[in-house]
């Protein structure tokens, strides 16, 4: 088949989103469900501002008055400029959300964050020929949401993986499993397992909020994702809370790796059972209680370090954390990297 007229290549333009684009930094923190009617007010708000800037050209009588007003022209031009393009950018994440493929995925997506086996999902999605990254991604979230995958499936599974994909998956698979995201577990648990440390935490912190999320005026940090709050911000609202660690060992135990908490640098150095149970005085809570009753509008600084990477998902919620007037800190991340699903498969290659 031959077109009538040759077919131009859509145009790409390169985009900076940052916080110098004072718009973008609005709209990053806008749930995708928003976007339009907060576009539609902006879009209000600069029609309603260029018909002042018409109407105010008639009022200008002293060369002054002319040279502020033509000073004001590369303002209003940029943030036109800014506005279309936001709506142009609003417009694709919008088709691309509404999707049925996307809707699919985000929903096998919190079936798993909710300890739903969804082996048979997986299944279809390996004879589909789903994309690998995608697949290996939800074949990582189901093992670790759920302790890991039964012994008789996580083989099948492996073996449809290489089968379907090639043997250099091989690699990956063996990466995933050396790092913990992929294990195998043997215990024949039942449908929902709910003896999982995932689980566990899900319970303890309320990583799912299973009633309604507000996008429109959210609060609480569950909405960046529509109903799950990321579990390093959860654990970063419990150590800056009043009470801080104490009563939350159940939640300690969970975490998978060596955990320290409140600990003081001693010489020499004591055990870390020892540590654990000696009270470390004031909580990292406490500081800004007593300055919330002040005239003091500035919040103190909380550095959060990530090593290893951050999503972007987590640094969306503590933006949002910082905003809300219940916590006490302003957040300031520090990460090695921002990463993402796809990103970490593709170091592991």
């Amino acid at each position: 088949f031959e077109t009538p007229e040759p077919v131009t290549p859509a145009t790409r333009v390169s985009l900076s989103l940052n916080g110098a684009d004072t718009l973008y930094a609005e709209v990053r923190n806008q749930h995708v469900e928003q976007f339009g009617s907060f576009l539609q007010d902006q879009v209000v708000a600069l029609r309603e501002s260029q018909q002042s800037f018409k109407s105010s050209v008639k009022n200008r009588q002293t060369l002054s008055e002319i040279h502020q007003f033509v000073k004001q022209i590369p303002v209003f031009t940029q943030s036109l400029r800014s506005l279309t393009l936001h709506i142009h950018v609003a417009e694709l994440v919008k088709n691309a959300t509404n999707e049925s493929s996307f809707r699919d995925l985000w929903q096998t997506e919190r079936s798993m964050l909710e300890s739903e086996l969804c082996y048979e999902k997986l299944e279809d999605l390996i004879g589909q020929m789903e994309s690998p990254q995608r697949l290996l991604r939800l074949l990582c979230l189901q093992s670790l949401t759920c302790g890991g995958i039964r012994s008789n499936k996580y083989d099948y599974l492996r073996r449809e993986v290489i089968s379907t994909y090639g043997y250099e998956y091989l690699f990956i698979l063996h990466n995933l499993e050396h790092i913990g995201m992929l294990a195998r577990r043997d215990q024949m648990g039942a449908w929902v397992d709910s003896s999982s440390p995932f689980s566990n935490l899900c319970r303890i912190l309320n990583l799912i909020n299973a009633g309604y999320v507000d996008n429109v005026n959210p609060d609480d940090v569950s909405y960046v994702s529509s109903g799950y709050a990321p579990l390093s911000i959860r654990l970063l609202q419990v150590a800056t809370s009043s009470q801080g660690w104490n009563g939350k060992d159940d939640v300690l135990r969970e975490i998978p790796g060596r955990v320290f908490v409140d600990l003081t640098q001693r010489d020499p150095p004591e055990e870390m059972a020892v540590a654990l149970k000696r009270s470390t005085g004031a909580k990292l809570g406490d500081v800004p209680q007593g300055r919330r009753d002040t005239e003091t509008p500035a919040k103190p600084i909380l550095l959060v370090a990530y090593v290893g990477g951050v999503t972007n998902m987590e640094i969306a919620s503590m933006r949002f954390l910082s905003k809300s007037s219940k916590f006490p800190y302003q957040i300031v991340c520090l990460t090695t990297k921002v990463v993402n699903g796809n990103t970490l498969l593709r170091s592991l290659s």
